[in-house]
């Protein structure tokens, strides 16, 4: 009878913990999020987003953010899609240091503690989430390779392609 309760108590417990890991999946809906008075998941509905979570001294990450600066320059200024970056455990300095040095333009923000990251996955960087205009998940890259940067730039084509939107100010 002790064995049997244990066991149980152990069964449960492991339960809890997977219930906690967060790895949101395609037909997902954007997890909802807000960063002090900077962005929200709310502010990227209507058009299509990318999201991207990435840290500056991560080496895959550095090789992935010349090409989502490449998408925000073909398709973010213009509003056609929402681009937004969280560099996941770092401050605004490591972030403004970055940018400044690798002339980025799209937003990115400080996710010093991983309270956004946490709600779309546990661990690995680089990650790159694609939702469509209503919010759901239709893409997820996680890693880098040369290879999932081109299937990522064709998911998004192809994604921004799909919608017509009418630009939006202040992306």
């Amino acid at each position: 009878m002790k064995k049997t309760l244990f066991l149980l108590a152990v069964a449960a417990l492991a339960a809890s913990c997977s219930a906690k890991v967060r790895d949101i999946k395609v037909g997902d809906g954007m997890p909802a999020f807000s960063l002090a008075d900077t962005v929200t998941s709310q502010s990227l509905l209507g058009r299509p987003s990318l999201v991207v979570f990435f840290a500056t001294w991560c080496p895959g990450c550095q090789a992935e953010l010349p090409s989502i600066q490449e998408l925000y320059e073909k398709y973010g200024e213009s509003g056609k899609i929402a681009i937004v970056g969280f560099a996941r455990e770092q401050t605004s300095a490591d972030v403004d240091s970055l940018w400044r040095q690798r002339a980025f333009t799209f937003p990115a923000y400080a996710d010093t503690e991983r309270k956004i990251y946490a709600l779309f996955a546990e661990k690995n960087i680089p990650r790159c989430y694609l939702f469509d205009a209503s919010g759901k998940l239709a893409y997820k890259f996680e890693g880098y390779s040369p290879e999932q940067v081109k299937v990522l730039l064709k998911a998004v084509e192809q994604t921004v392609s799909l919608v017509n939107v009418e630009p939006q100010k202040g992306s």
